[in-house]
């Protein structure tokens, strides 16, 4: 079996007294954008400078691609790209130059590298142009082109979208699908959940140095959403016996997640929305579908874009007039609210 992409395990740290991290646990899966949640203070760039080997970890284990951090750190660094928050740039060189200047640095030996990676962040057009002249949103795909210099595996990212305009975060978010597109991990940190809900395939959320939970997104509403109708979780592992504790879904970290994700899918047909309950219902992945007045269902369903377009495709074939599709928008802030209580450290 592969090892994840990024590995943690119980991971503590502290600052003089002061304990920042808590027994933190997660996994973080090959290819996948995972968001790292929580108020500011709650510990995340410390997780994030233990693993980009900055930060000696008090105890606990962290492998990147298979590599511990702490034992052989030269490898962890070829294997990431780290941006920090707030990075700085050269200003009084061009965009060029400065990748050059870190293609050399990092003892890349094909100068075509450069172009390449203008190209993939559409900074070409911008490669004689002074770094100072720049906008924020620009400086920031400088420090992403930087970091994809010596095609790294895994993109470790603090705070990548702070201080962009509504523009920047969205053209900043669309070359992070296309990163994971072409291979890449990203592991992402933010405490604005906005821009995470629609990029990010999994999350973990700290609160004052521990995690509360993580796992894919849809599966964790799932499971909040099973616990407030007084369900049983979809799976369960055992609780160590004399303990009154819930009985909880672990990953093999320690943290909870939940193992059933189920979605809903909003569509308007034209017409009764009752003959249509038919044409899904049994369906794969279709778990239940709930006709109402003036044409519109609402489908509960597992799957992901590929299935939403399938059920559009079907309906579409049988002659079903679609007015409107509208699928349930991932539910992370209200995730985050039900998982944190709001305390500081």
């Amino acid at each position: 079996m592969n090892a994840p992409a990024i590995r943690v395990r119980h991971l503590s740290h502290r600052y003089g007294a002061r304990e920042v991290l808590r027994d933190v646990s997660f996994d973080v899966a090959h290819g996948e954008i995972f968001g790292f949640i929580g108020p500011n203070g709650a510990g995340k760039t410390t997780t994030i400078r233990v693993m980009a080997t900055l930060l000696e970890p008090a105890t606990g284990r962290v492998e990147i691609d298979g590599f511990d951090v702490s034992i052989d750190p030269d490898r962890v660094r070829r294997a990431i790209g780290y941006m920090p928050d707030h990075a700085g740039v050269y200003e009084r060189i061009t965009v060029r130059e400065f990748l050059e200047f870190f293609a050399d640095s990092y003892q890349i030996p094909d100068p075509g590298v450069v172009d390449v990676v203008l190209e993939l962040t559409d900074l070409k057009k911008l490669d004689g142009r002074l770094v100072v002249e720049l906008s924020k949103g620009m400086k920031q795909r400088l420090q992403v082109a930087r970091i994809l210099l010596h095609d790294p595996k895994v993109l470790i990212l603090d705070e990548p979208a702070s201080d962009l305009d509504p523009r920047a975060r969205i053209e900043l978010r669309d070359l992070l699908l296309e990163l994971r597109e072409l291979g890449k991990t990203i592991f992402l940190s933010s405490h604005i959940l906005t821009e995470l809900s629609d990029v990010c395939t999994s999350v973990g959320i700290l609160e004052r140095g521990q995690l509360v939970v993580a796992g894919p997104i849809a599966a964790i509403g799932e499971e909040l959403a099973r616990r407030a109708r007084g369900e049983q979780p979809a799976a369960a592992v055992a609780q160590p016996s004399g303990t009154n504790a819930p009985t909880e879904l672990l990953t093999p970290g320690g943290a909870a997640i939940p193992t059933a994700a189920r979605r809903r899918l909003k569509l308007r047909v034209l017409g009764d929305a009752h003959p249509v309950v038919s044409l899904l219902a049994g369906g794969v992945g279709v778990h239940q579908v709930d006709p109402s007045p003036g044409g519109l269902l609402t489908v509960e369903y597992s799957g992901d874009e590929r299935f939403v377009a399938d059920v559009v495709r079907h309906l579409v074939a049988q002659g079903v007039g679609i007015v409107g599709v509208e699928p349930e928008r991932n539910e992370l802030e209200r995730i985050f609210l039900e998982v944190t209580r709001g305390d500081l450290q």
